[in-house]
């Protein structure tokens, strides 16, 4: 057994190629790989265990302008609500929205510096009925009890501040905005999850505006037909797009675009060099107890003035975007607009 996990570590540490492969050569070679590999990962794959195989992969491409059946797609962010009070040093931190399922479009607030740090996030729903309530934190049966209205609408507590549930989520509120339309706030700061400051939030809350959000990136050349399933801008400033071609996000047939502030030159390792550019590229393939998954691609691309740029594809997405250069070629389609918003883009994907 420890030949077995000996041999899989080897493979899996593969290094990867020079910046240029050819793509054929590329695709021959990996194949190789997971024929070579297949009988060892036979017996971890009978106890269970997933194996992730991963080589280098670079598919290197001319600059693509014109780009056969891409799209330009529709703001995939437009305001449907906005905080109109906030704790003192709370400040909004992100913006996203989510159409898995029953679409939700989000908010979140923490305090000033605390960069990934939100200590409350608005969740706001479209027409339709109240959404169901989830167990509490511990597996407890969740339950609602009723509040004081907020604007005159109907207001439940689903964790109450210092009530069950609250050791974990400090507090949990819903109310209906409007009729058959609801939002819902979770608080995981104790300093703030008291019930005058809960309150004063929902009710200084304002919704509609319909306005579309401006992102730091502009990305041409992606190919159409695809649904956006995820979209965010946070501070950083950051912004992420997952586009899928079957409408969900289990990554067999996804398109991530991700874009966040630098880590220097001591942030995460790099494998290659694109346009001088430090990188890191990796086709990576999962093998679980039902077979091999789909390849999953992924380029990142370090320090574009300031930004990292990361780009990860698997099933119809990859092999849409090969023809025009891969990943590579969707990095040189991506234009990075800075940290200054008066130069950001409501088309991102255009």
């Amino acid at each position: 057994m420890n030949d077995l996990k000996d041999g899989l570590e080897r493979i899996a540490a593969t290094t990867g190629p020079d910046p240029v492969v050819d793509v054929v050569a590329a695709v021959v070679r990996g194949r190789r790989i997971r024929r070579a590999r297949r009988a060892a990962a036979t017996a971890v794959v009978a106890a269970g265990i997933a194996v992730v195989v991963s080589v280098a992969a670079l598919h290197g491409g001319e600059r693509e302008t014109n780009v056969a059946g891409a799209a330009a797609y529709p703001n995939p962010l437009y305001e449907l609500a906005a905080f109109g009070w906030l704790p003192e040093g709370y400040k909004q931190a992100r913006a996203g929205r989510d159409n898995q399922g029953r679409a939700a479009y989000s908010l979140a607030a923490g305090r000033a510096g605390e960069d990934g740090n939100e200590g409350l996030v608005l969740t706001v729903y479209g027409p339709g009925p109240e959404p169901g309530v989830a167990r509490l934190p511990g597996g407890g049966e969740g339950r609602r009890t009723p509040a004081p209205p907020v604007n005159g609408r109907p207001a439940y507590w689903t964790i109450k501040p210092s009530g069950a549930g609250s050791g974990q989520v400090a507090a949990e509120f819903r109310w209906e905005y409007r009729p058959r339309s609801w939002a819902l706030l979770s608080i995981t700061d104790p300093a703030v999850a008291d019930v005058a400051t809960v309150q004063r939030i929902a009710t200084a809350t304002r919704f509609g505006g319909g306005r579309p959000t401006a992102f730091p990136m502009r990305v041409t050349g992606v190919p159409g037909g695809f649904k956006i399933m995820k979209s965010a801008l946070g501070r950083g400033p950051e912004a992420r797009f997952v586009l899928s071609a079957t409408g969900s996000t289990d990554g067999s047939d996804d398109l991530s675009i991700e874009l966040t502030p630098s880590g220097g030159p001591g942030g995460a390792a790099s494998n290659t060099t694109i346009d001088g550019h430090r990188a890191y590229s990796d086709l990576s393939v999962t093998i679980t107890d039902k077979g091999e998954g789909p390849a999953t691609e992924t380029l990142r691309i370090f320090d574009l003035g300031g930004f990292d740029l990361t780009l990860s594809a698997s099933g119809e997405p990859l092999r849409r975007l090969r023809p025009s250069g891969g990943l590579v070629g969707l990095y040189r389609r991506t234009a990075v607009l800075g940290s200054d918003p008066s130069r950001w883009t409501v088309t991102p994907l255009s």
